[in-house]
């Protein structure tokens, strides 16, 4: 028997944080997730979300929401510096989101970040959800023919004669009949309403439950699935219901686990969760799009490789993002992870991988610079600046997330500088 925890805020922590002031039973339940989740994850090359050291459990780069079984909820937001109380740290992170190639169907409107960002993160996905359900309610929910028999005691559509005779043969006031209804309980339907009801057991947020009760009465008429996967594999949004789309993501996401990097097992009960490394340079690319005009921006293709075997390419290069203006190319690669300018250490806590790395991009592209992005922290605010060789610099640039078109125009301010010395 599951037993809940009696807890109604969410515990909230942040990237590689200490889990702190649990009860005994949210230890045992969170500790259990991750003991599962370390030994039965699908992509190995992933990190676990959460881990246990020394007995006590750390949060690592995954941004999102876990809620287990026995109903704890465990938020982890971003480490942004700038920010220590939870709410506009949540508003940061949902802005970036807003760029991440994983979730573009999510519509996620900047006007409503703001109203959104007291919500926990579980909470702001299920009211994305029902925001787009409202305006596929608006627009009238999608119907079909579907052929009924019935002994009815009027004459509706056309008489089926084998049966008729069979059932009426001493009742003259009846007719047994077949004919089309024009209904809504189809597939799709039938998986929002499993979806809306799945979502009222564990939707804490009062605004939440009740557009989630208004929205149950619209799918009165429809049954709710009582085969979820024979009615995700036929339905069908065809060009007449062409806004069911965002709604059916969003209900694969909550009926089935499946859309973003999630964790199912026997522990959890839901999770959404977001690999920070991914909405980072989803995030730093959209803006070098929206920001600048001196640059084409392409990203994540493949323009060379390393090397050749028998007259074949191998090793392709996907650099994060390469600019482009007339023979000019600049490769830039996003790293969300946390460097130090101060000190005497001259690698400054620089991966020498990600040096080699770029040291490859700048060569194979005939590049004259190339740039790490790292996110700004109180302790890397300046741009580092390393020299490979006469031809070749390479920038470690900070990326303010809480300002992204500052950081983009000082940027490209600085690569478009004439060069200096190295450091």
């Amino acid at each position: 028997m599951i037993v809940p925890v009696n807890r109604k805020e969410p515990v909230v922590v942040r990237e590689y944080e200490k889990l702190k002031g649990l009860s005994k039973d949210e230890i045992q339940d969170l500790e259990e997730f991750a003991l599962e989740n370390q030994t039965d994850r699908r992509d190995k090359s992933r990190p676990a979300v959460l881990v246990l050291r020394n007995n006590q459990l750390y949060a690592q780069n995954y941004v999102g929401v876990i809620e287990t079984r026995k109903r704890t909820v465990l938020e982890i937001l971003p480490k942004v510096d700038f920010f220590e109380d939870k709410e506009n740290n949540r508003r940061v992170f949902l802005n970036m989101l807003r760029a991440w190639r994983g979730f573009k169907w999510a519509q996620l409107p900047e006007s409503g970040i703001m109203a959104m960002q007291r919500f926990n993160m579980l909470e702001v996905f299920v009211w994305l959800f029902l925001n787009n359900l409202v305006l596929l309610a608006q627009r009238g929910l999608a119907r079909h023919y579907q052929p009924v028999e019935d002994n009815l005691s009027c004459l509706r559509g056309r008489i089926l004669f084998p049966q008729h005779i069979r059932e009426n043969s001493t009742n003259q006031a009846r007719f047994y009949v077949g004919y089309d209804e024009f209904t809504t309980d189809r597939p799709a339907n039938r998986l929002i309403h499993s979806a809306i009801q799945k979502l009222i057991g564990f939707a804490r947020e009062p605004k939440n439950q009740q557009l989630l009760h208004q929205l149950r009465i619209c799918f009165a008429d429809v049954p709710e699935s009582t085969r979820l996967e024979n009615d995700w594999q036929r339905h069908r949004v065809d060009r007449s219901m062409q806004h069911y789309d965002a709604v059916m993501q969003w209900v694969r996401l909550f009926l089935f686990n499946h859309g973003l990097t999630t964790f199912a097992g026997k522990h959890v009960n839901q999770s959404l969760l977001f690999p920070m490394e991914e909405v980072f340079e989803s995030f730093v690319a959209s803006c070098f799009r929206r920001y600048q005009e001196d640059f084409s921006v392409y990203v994540q293709q493949a323009k060379k490789y390393l090397a050749e075997i028998n007259g074949q390419k191998a090793f392709a290069l996907k650099p994060d993002i390469r600019l482009e203006r007339g023979k000019e190319t600049i490769i830039l690669d996003t790293k969300w992870k946390r460097i130090n300018e101060n000190g005497n250490d001259r690698k400054h806590d620089i991966s020498q991988a990600d040096m080699y790395q770029l040291f490859a991009y700048g060569k194979k592209h005939g590049c004259k610079q190339v740039a790490l992005v790292y996110p700004k922290t109180k302790k890397f605010q300046g741009t580092l600046r390393y020299k490979f060789d006469d031809k070749l610099s390479l920038f470690c640039f900070p990326f303010d997330v809480t300002e992204p078109k500052a950081s983009v125009e000082k940027i490209i301010g600085e690569l478009n500088a004439p060069p200096a010395g190295g450091g």
